[in-house]
């Protein structure tokens, strides 16, 4: 039996953080992985989805090889970078456990491992769905997708949040007609109303259609049928994006770790029921993106190395959406806030892009930047950005978030000129100024809500 200071389960953005962080600080770590080193993201996620949508726009015509090239040339160089790494045991196989300390590993060869630590990263899969009647060879996930030679004549996409979105806007501009389909009242329904509408106009305008509030109910002699009786024709692939399910396969029972099928409960560093055992990224729910995993595993190395140490509260994490234009946004919204503070103790400024001089002179039809503040202080709560890159200029408000940069603060900017960010001084000097000239009612409204 091979004895461990940590086991990582999972070689993914969260684990691989873990892993590499705790050798750099001296510990003997094994890292397993049952299938390729980066995760989804390197595999299946952002690495190909982001090098499709780049090439559906420079060169659509081999947008799809590409994407393959790019894929696997990383995989081979982050799979490399992992056996040379000092202190870390690198391991294939399915890790199971024996009990709280002890772990199975199966692969082509059966090993048991100890270790005092455990962290489980194991990441998450497309959640599956049946459609009566439509053949395996036409069904289509995030992994499988970027396997395909050619694009469909017409795509339907069941799901319209993240993936799907950037997925139908990627698939219109390489060629293939595009139906979504979504069982909600609106798509992207996790960003604000504002957004949702704006992405639906879009749709059109590319010529893309959605269906909201229905789902496919089978397929028969080439067309999709929906719930709601509408037939989508010639339908030659359905690519499945409703959701993904925490990967849990690994005998947690044995370790007395408390789970369900959303996930594994933790603490803020990722801490299970059973103090040793960790849980980071797609596996919990607290957050399922790359970026949060990463920070997630970061949190993770100073929590085991440094016990004692104050961490401070795990922050929001900010979003990208690659849409056309991109959607960004950290923190709640508008309607989440609703739930946190009274009524009148948040106050929104929404500015449009085509309002600002560079919105004007690149002829943006579309995109906005709105910021959520505290009544009176101003200091910014959440924000969302819609434009050509979205996810750019966000950072500023991100950071605003973090340090609770006032409204005010932001309005003492200067930013170079012109550029789509003064959409972001421009919202603040609105707020400065309709601030000063009701700051008795403001001032009433700031004291009514807070004590």
């Amino acid at each position: 039996m091979s004895k461990y200071h940590t086991i990582v389960v999972g070689a993914g953005s969260g684990g691989l953080t873990v892993a590499v962080g705790l050798s750099k600080l001296g510990k003997r770590v094994a890292l397993v992985e049952r299938r390729h080193v980066g995760g989804d993201c390197t595999n299946y996620g952002c690495i190909p989805s982001k090098t499709l949508i780049h090439e559906s726009r420079v060169d659509p015509a081999n947008a799809l090889s590409m994407v393959r090239l790019r894929r696997d040339h990383l995989r081979d160089e982050e799979t490399e970078w992992v056996g040379k790494l000092k202190r870390v045991d690198f391991i294939e196989g399915e890790a199971r456990f024996l009990d709280p300390h002890r772990m199975r590993i199966l692969g082509s060869e059966e090993r048991e491992l100890t270790a005092k630590n455990v962290v489980l990263a194991t990441g998450s899969r497309p959640r599956e769905i049946t459609i009566p009647g439509l053949p395996a060879d036409c069904l289509l996930n995030n992994e499988t997708v970027f396997e395909l030679e050619t694009p469909p004549k017409h795509l339907a996409i069941v799901g319209g949040g993240v993936i799907g979105m950037e997925m139908a806007f990627c698939f219109r501009r390489l060629g293939s007609r595009v139906s979504v389909l979504d069982r909600g009242e609106r798509l992207l329904k996790q960003s604000e109303p504002e957004v949702s509408t704006l992405l639906a106009k879009r749709l059109e305008e590319v010529g893309a259609d959605f269906y909201l509030q229905t789902r496919p109910e089978r397929y028969e002699n080439g067309c999709l049928v929906l719930k709601d009786g509408t037939r989508l024709k010639a339908v030659d692939k359905v690519l499945v994006a409703a959701g993904r399910e925490p990967n849990l396969e690994m005998a947690l029972e044995n370790a007395g770790v408390e789970f369900h099928h959303n996930g594994i409960p933790t603490d803020s560093f990722g801490r299970t029921n059973i103090p040793h055992i960790f849980a980071i990224g797609d596996i919990n729910e607290r957050s399922r993106f790359t970026h949060s995993a990463n920070h997630q595993g970061r949190r993770l190395v100073k929590k085991i190395a440094f016990p004692f140490l104050p961490q401070g509260d795990e922050p929001p994490y900010p979003s990208a959406t690659f849409t056309d234009p991109e959607v960004a946004q950290i923190g709640p919204t508008l309607e989440e806030l609703g739930r946190l503070y009274p009524n009148e103790a948040v106050k929104t400024e929404l500015v449009l892009l085509k309002d600002t001089d560079r919105g004007y002179t690149a002829g943006l039809e579309h995109g906005f930047v709105m910021i959520h503040a505290r009544v009176l202080t101003g200091k910014v709560l959440s924000a969302t950005v819609v434009a050509p890159s979205a996810g750019e200029m966000l950072s500023l408000l991100t950071l605003a978030v973090y340090q609770g940069i006032s409204m005010y603060k932001l309005a003492d900017l200067v930013f170079p000129y012109p550029v789509l960010s003064e959409a972001v001084k421009k919202a603040a000097n609105n707020f400065v100024f309709s601030t000063l000239g009701k700051l008795p009612r403001d001032t009433y409204r700031y004291l009514r809500t807070s004590f």
